[in-house]
């Protein structure tokens, strides 16, 4: 089982912390269990295409750019019918988590809820994946990446470009490193239509804290110094990169770092909530 730390009062990395009050101490996990969820068998294995338009039947109930039919502010419901829409044969899998927290020298821990859902395509040719904002709210789509492996018939870099640009428009930015052959990277970005102009990480990871990966000019920040105002005026993350020439792999990824940073936030207040209510002082006095 895997475990994540809480920063005080509620942090997404990799090693423990606490906080404390003068009633209450409180430290955090988090832990994480999966399900596997069953995919449907009986369709042919969808097109190793680049950006590929799937049918979704739920799509009509989202705005904004998708990656393989996924949109950001889905339902988990919503996820699984449109992964299941791109491709029948997908494994679907869900990632589900809970906090533990301690007051007044004991252990709690919440109920669990969903943080992830994976889905693996076909004959090792890629994944789908999405991550979820946290409680109190109900789960909603903050991030989703697509991995995209084709080591047979390739498309060239340009042509791969071309999918994607006829898809989402033309980049607000397209840099490449120059390089031949297998060393070839192109990676190309779109802004996100509503989000802020600040670039607040240089890497976010599904299902893990993003006010973790939070910079500042460069330089990683301490927690501690990420404020919800600083974090609402974060840019989203909508780029893909391609690697080798011809593409043998394709990293897409759409995250709302925002908001994605807001239900952390408020994660953080909803366990202090919980540890509040389990360390109130008594008005009795002892008998002496």
């Amino acid at each position: 089982m895997r475990k994540l730390s809480l920063f005080p009062l509620l942090a997404f990395g990799l090693a423990a912390n606490g906080c404390g009050g003068e009633n209450a101490a409180a430290s955090a996990e988090q832990a994480s269990r999966t399900d596997q969820a069953s995919a449907a068998q009986s369709a042919q294995p969808a097109a190793n295409s680049p950006a590929r338009q799937a049918p979704n039947p739920v799509a009509g109930n989202y705005s904004g750019p998708d990656i393989g039919g996924l949109h950001l502010g889905m339902t988990p419901e919503d996820v699984k019918a449109a992964m299941l829409a791109y491709d029948a044969n997908i494994k679907i899998q869900d990632t589900s988590q809970f906090f533990e927290y301690a007051a007044l020298g004991k252990r709690y821990k919440t109920d669990s809820f969903l943080i992830a859902t994976h889905g693996q395509l076909p004959a090792g040719s890629g994944v789908l994946a999405v991550g979820y904002s946290y409680p109190p709210a109900a789960p909603r789509v903050v991030s989703i990446i697509r991995t995209h492996r084709q080591s047979s018939e390739p498309l060239t870099q340009a042509d791969y470009a071309k999918a994607l640009i006829d898809k989402y428009g033309a980049p607000v930015e397209d840099t490449n490193n120059g390089k031949p052959s297998f060393q070839a990277e192109r990676i190309l970005k779109w802004k996100l239509a509503g989000s802020g102009n600040t670039s607040c990480t240089n890497g976010v990871s599904i299902a893990n804290s993003v006010l973790g990966g939070f910079v500042k000019d460069g330089r990683k920040m301490a927690e501690e110094t990420v404020t919800p105002d600083y974090a609402a005026q974060c840019d989203a993350v909508f780029k893909y990169t391609l690697r080798g020439d011809p593409v043998t792999q394709a990293n897409g990824a759409i995250s709302d770092i925002a908001a994605w940073a807001a239900s952390e936030f408020d994660a953080r207040d909803w366990v202090q909530q919980q540890v509040d209510e389990k360390s109130k002082t008594g008005t009795e006095p002892p008998k002496l």
